[in-house]
């Protein structure tokens, strides 16, 4: 493992690429929204339906809250509570026989992993990472496009279980450029976000390095996670690849139904009925 002595330490793990699962095709614009137009269509089918069982159960009384663009209307009703039952609950002593716990612990069970990572990704050039591991954050920098993170989800190994939660941005380098330049014709000066990776790449090939400003080790456990979540994304990359084209062009497909299809805003009609009476009080 090489240290690269700058103003930081830096470690450096290449990956090999693994091949990808095969994948489905992207969806088509037509594709898309047709699903949006029938989710549409289901959504507003089960309102309609739920508001007709709402208003089929008889009211002692209602009133109405009027809101800027809807009202709220409040309908006090009767319901019948089922009476409770009391089972006694015997223990079943065979499924928890001394043969069932024996085997039961020589399973192999996946260790649970809580992966907490952000990423900001320079134009799909290149990714800076934030890793973080007990109350320490590590930074890392890697030559892998994480774009497509998002959609990554829980994924396993052959002896973890890894539960990913994190945040994943993007910057544009020509995006970048067009802010500098227009706020530059209106005399003002603007920041980039954009930033460079602290060192060259060595080669085409999946690089992460880890990014420390002093001389504290980094935990094997940190390269552990960084090397399973490559190698996972790397060899799933295409699949997440679609997940996120689809994703966009759904974004877009709904988009458009909402502009050629305004919302109109409809009352929100509640039952609502208390279990028992204040004493002496009925129910009205």
């Amino acid at each position: 493992m090489n240290a690269y002595h700058l103003t930081m330490f830096m470690f450096i793990s290449p990956l090999s690429l693994l091949a990808g699962d095969l994948v489905d095709l992207p969806i088509s614009t037509v594709e898309a929204e047709h699903q949006i137009g029938t989710a549409a269509l289901s959504r507003k089918a089960a309102e309609v339906e739920l508001k007709a069982r709402t208003e089929s159960v008889p009211a002692l009384s209602q009133a109405s809250i009027s809101g800027d663009e809807r009202s709220i209307v409040l309908r006090k009703v009767v319901i019948s509570l089922p009476e409770r039952s009391v089972r006694e609950v015997k223990p079943d002593t065979e499924a928890f026989s001394a043969e069932a716990l024996r085997q039961f612990r020589e399973a192999q069970v996946l260790e649970p992993v809580n992966l907490r990572l952000s990423s900001m990704v320079y134009g799909g050039e290149y990714s800076e990472l934030t890793l973080s591991l007990g109350s320490e954050r590590y930074s890392v920098w890697t030559n892998v496009d994480y774009t497509y993170l998002p959609f990554l989800g829980d994924f396993e190994t052959d002896v973890r279980c890894y539960t990913y939660n994190g945040f994943n941005y993007r910057i544009d380098r020509e995006a970048e450029l067009n802010n500098a330049t227009i706020a530059r014709l209106h005399g003002y000066r603007y920041e980039s976000h954009w930033k460079q990776p602290p060192i060259r790449f060595s080669s085409e090939e999946p690089e992460y390095v880890v990014v420390t400003e002093d001389a504290r080790t980094v935990p094997d456990e940190v390269y552990r996670q960084l090397d399973d979540l490559m190698t996972y994304y790397l060899a799933r990359q295409d699949a997440l690849r679609i997940e996120y084209l689809n994703a966009k062009e759904l974004q877009a497909a709904r988009e458009r139904y909402k502009a050629a299809n305004p919302e109109v805003p409809q009352d929100i009609v509640l039952n609502f009925s208390r279990v028992s009476e204040p004493e002496g009080q009925e129910a009205k």
